[in-house]
């Protein structure tokens, strides 16, 4: 009687066995059709119609007057880029700034010396938010100055001049 009721237990799992891995192979063939011909839904980006917002914009060009001939400016930089961090002895510090970034940097143009980097913010709340402080004692620390500016209609040259020289 075992022999019977085995054979009969049997034939249901094995043909349990045989629908799932059919189900499976079948997924796996799917998901290859998709991957193959339907990339939209794995590469969903398209490209931006501005870098800068108005007010970046704006603030990048009356910037760029102010600094003069003698500097670059760049934008949109991340911190772990203008600051070191020896991210073997000090993993937790590395990770706390690796996806922190600032809205420009005043390079000198002869040796590539990071003069400063500059943040644009939209209300004074944004200056005393944990981030916003944070990332004031990381430049303090680090002993780079980090200027703030608020957005406004329209910059003016020789404010930005006198803030730069201030915090230089």
């Amino acid at each position: 009687m075992d022999t019977g009721l085995e054979k009969l237990l049997l034939r249901p799992i094995a043909a349990l066995a045989i629908i799932l891995i059919f189900v499976w192979f079948v997924i796996l063939i799917l998901a290859w059709i998709e991957r193959k011909y339907l990339k939209s839904s794995y590469f969903p980006y398209s490209k931006k119609t501005q870098f800068f917002s108005v007010a970046e914009g704006s603030f990048y060009d009356a910037l760029v007057e102010a600094v003069g001939p003698e500097f670059m400016v760049f934008s949109k930089c991340r911190v772990i880029d203008l600051l070191d961090v020896d991210a073997q002895k000090h993993f937790r510090a590395f990770n706390r700034i690796k996806s922190l970034q600032v809205g420009f940097v005043v390079v000198r143009k002869g040796n590539g010396e990071v003069a400063c980097a500059i943040e644009l913010g939209d209300e004074l709340s944004e200056r005393f938010d944990k981030k916003s402080l944070f990332k004031d004692e990381v430049f303090t620390a680090a002993g780079l100055p980090l200027v703030r500016f608020d957005v406004q209609p329209v910059y003016s040259v020789s404010e930005i001049q006198k803030a730069l020289l201030l915090s230089l």
